[in-house]
């Protein structure tokens, strides 16, 4: 027989968690890729994993607007933070 499934939805703690697990997880991958792209492309990988720290950062706790906008700022390109 197949495994028992979840009947219902996580609730939003373990939602969270998972997200977490998740976003470090992702940045733990980006982290070790990172040492085998070519120097060139260095600049955009380490770009791509501050804003995945920055979403890891947003998973793991509640923002006020005025958080919410620092970290979308931080964001883009040229953002505050590297």
């Amino acid at each position: 027989m197949p495994p028992k499934l979840p009947q219902e939805a996580p609730d939003e703690d373990m939602q969270q968690k998972v997200n977490v697990a998740l976003c470090e997880n992702l940045i733990e991958a980006a982290q070790d890729f990172i040492q085998n792209v070519p120097p060139s492309q260095s600049p955009l990988w380490t770009r791509m994993i501050k804003t995945i720290q920055l979403a890891c950062c947003a998973a793991t706790d509640s923002f006020k607007e005025v958080d919410l906008q620092r970290v979308f700022s931080d964001m883009a390109i040229g953002g505050t933070s590297i």
